[in-house]
Parts: structure tokens; sequence; C-alpha cells
């Protein structure tokens, strides 16, 4: 199945999540390149994020080039000069989000009854005064997910500080950069977006 939803949180910003439930085949036929990725899901996943990507460029009026990784790893397309790109998957969905001025970030998750065993692990004291239900703890490890990926810094989620502003808004903060991230919960999953 191709786009199942698409947020365009303004002119400049597109999400599109992309459910796979298409089989290998149809999948390998729309990559056209070589790729060396043996799990079947982990090869969909891979295939559905460009995918949503082209989607992404197709509405916005850009060229889809090629995603390469910069130094620290993080995705980029070769054909934006300004903001960039940021993908994410848990299967069966795949998401893609370009920013045309500035640098995003983008986070898929599903709810499970399991994060409250690792919490601790991600969660500061402040933050577990405002997340207790399955739903809300995952909403915060998705923002804080959306929000190392705009740098593309591997930094230790619970150095993230989480701020629930208002029902699906959430302010973060890396060091002394700040992000606002939205979310929405859909189909058991919580997807996460800087705005």
């Amino acid at each position: 199945m191709p786009i199942i939803k698409s947020i365009s949180p303004d002119d400049n910003t597109l999400i599109s999540v992309w459910k796979i439930d298409e089989p290998l085949g149809v999948l390998e036929k729309l990559f056209s390149g070589e790729i060396k990725i043996k799990n079947k899901n982990k090869f969909k996943e891979h295939v559905a994020t460009r995918e949503a990507i082209k989607y992404c460029c197709e509405k916005l009026r850009v060229v889809y080039g090629k995603i390469i990784k910069d130094d620290r790893g993080k995705p980029t397309l070769n054909t934006i000069k300004e903001g960039g790109i940021s993908i994410s998957h848990k299967f069966p969905y795949a998401v893609g989000m370009i920013n045309l001025k500035n640098k995003c970030g983008v986070d898929i998750e599903r709810i499970d009854k399991k994060i409250k065993k690792v919490k601790d692990k991600f969660l500061n004291d402040n933050e577990k005064k405002f997340s207790i239900k399955n739903n809300e703890i995952t909403a915060i490890w998705s923002v804080k997910e959306s929000s190392y990926k705009v740098e593309g810094d591997t930094i230790p989620l619970k150095e993230i500080y989480v701020r629930k502003v208002k029902n699906n808004l959430y302010e973060s903060r890396i060091h002394d950069r700040e992000y606002r991230v939205e979310t929405i919960e859909f189909e058991g999953h919580i997807l996460s977006f800087t705005t």
C-alpha cells in the first residue's frame, strides 16, 4: 500500500507515512540500486522510506536525486541545499520528512506495554511525572528520537530534556538547542516530528 497519511505543518514541510503490506517482489521492482540487506522486513523498510521521500519530493516539487549519509550518518538528499530530510520506520510503517527551510527530525514508534520496563533508561525524573501511560511514555521516547535526528547527533536519550506544552505539542532541549515537536497517535503508533 502506498502513502496512507501525509502531514503538512507548513508550506515548506511534508511528512508521508507508507504502510508496508506489499509482497517483497513489488518493493524489489521499485528499488533500482544494489543493497546488502538480508532481512526481508528491513529491506522493505529501506525501500518504503525512500518511496516516502520521493512522494514528499513530488508534492513539494523537488527533484528526488539521491539519499546519501553525511559525516554523522544522517540521511540527506543531494538535491536540497537548505533544509533537510529525516526518515524513520517501525514495521509495517515507513516515514519520510522533508523541510525545505530547516533541518528536521521524524520518528515512529509502536506503543507497547514493554516500554515500562525500559523507561528508566531514557526518562528523567521530571518526565516521569507526566508520562504514566504507555502512549505517553512512547511519545516522550519518540520526541527524543526526532530531536536528536535534527542534527544527527548520537546522544543518550536521558540527556535530552522534554517538556509537554499541551496535548500533542512538546519542547525538547539538547544542550543549548531547543526544538518544538508534535506527536500524532494512530494505529497503535506514535509519530513525532519537529516543527
